[in-house]
């Protein structure tokens, strides 16, 4: 199992800057509001949402959060390996090669020796991605919707998230941490034996982007359904979702910096994985449910 190797200076905190503003959010909210209960209401002939019968309930503006990761697994090791060499010399019987006696194999002619040797390798592999901070089971965002975020929007690098409409991410960093280190660990090693074996994180961003949501109720059923602007494309989410969990407290680099001891627990049962902490760590932030 790699040891896994973290500074706490990879961890950084971004809020992107507004795009579109909450009336514009709302009026183009209000243009989709019949699309909130889903297709097979909207496509019933007898009892379809109707303007007058969808009303807005409630509006807010919140910050959801996703995860920047990228690291790399470093490998020293050694593989015992057999090099056929081939001998041209079509008289030779045995090959003498430092003190070692070789006999020689003929196969139509051809000549060769079996030689053993050990190879000392090392070897690199990198990952990097986008991951959804909320709960993925029950929504589905492409990592390159995240990245064409990150690529095409201002963000504010700050030390904490203090707007009280930042919701706490469901996905912690020892789950970053964990997918993450999953995804090098699967690569398969060909060695005999490991000197070293070390997943070193170079960015764990959290980023808060900006959604408006409006959920209205449809009076005749009792109905609601939410309908989700993004804050930074302004494209309308149908069938959208209203989340109550927000930070139970300001959300700094060092609440959410969370490779600990106890951290170690959650990624291996038993504490099979090995994590270096350069820096002094905090304990876990906990959201309000």
């Amino acid at each position: 199992m790699a040891k896994v190797e973290i500074d706490r200076s990879v961890n950084k905190v971004f809020i992107f800057d507004e795009v579109y503003a909450f009336r514009a959010a709302e009026e183009q909210a209000e243009k989709n509001k019949m699309d909130a209960f889903g297709m097979l209401a909207k496509l019933n002939p007898f009892n379809r949402p109707k303007a007058e019968t969808v009303l807005l309930a409630k509006k807010t503006q919140r910050y959801e959060p996703f995860w920047q990761v990228a690291c790399q697994r470093s490998v020293d090791y050694f593989c015992d390996v057999i090099y056929p060499v081939p001998i041209h010399n079509p008289h030779a019987q045995t090959i003498i090669c430092g003190g070692t006696t070789y006999d020689v194999a003929r196969n139509g002619g051809k000549g060769k020796i079996d030689v053993a040797v050990r190879e000392k390798c090392f070897r690199k592999i990198d990952y990097a991605g986008f991951i959804d901070g909320l709960n993925r089971e029950t929504r589905e965002i492409k990592p390159s919707t995240f990245e064409s975020y990150v690529n095409k929007y201002k963000t504010q690098d700050v030390q904490d998230m203090p707007n009280p409409d930042a919701l706490a991410p469901q996905l912690a960093m020892a789950a970053v941490i964990q997918l993450a280190s999953a995804k090098l660990n699967s690569e398969a090693i060909n060695a005999h034996e490991i000197v070293t074996d070390l997943l070193n994180f170079e960015k764990l961003y959290l980023y808060f982007r900006p959604v408006f949501a409006f959920e209205y109720t449809w009076s005749t059923t009792g109905k609601s359904g939410v309908i989700e602007v993004d804050g930074l494309t302004g494209e309308v989410i149908e069938n959208g979702q209203w989340f109550k969990d927000k930070a139970a407290q300001v959300l700094t680099r060092d609440m959410l910096f969370m490779a600990s001891a106890e951290v170690v627990g959650h990624i291996v049962p038993g504490g099979g994985f090995v994590v270096k902490v350069i820096d002094k760590m905090t304990q876990p932030i906990k959201a309000d449910r």
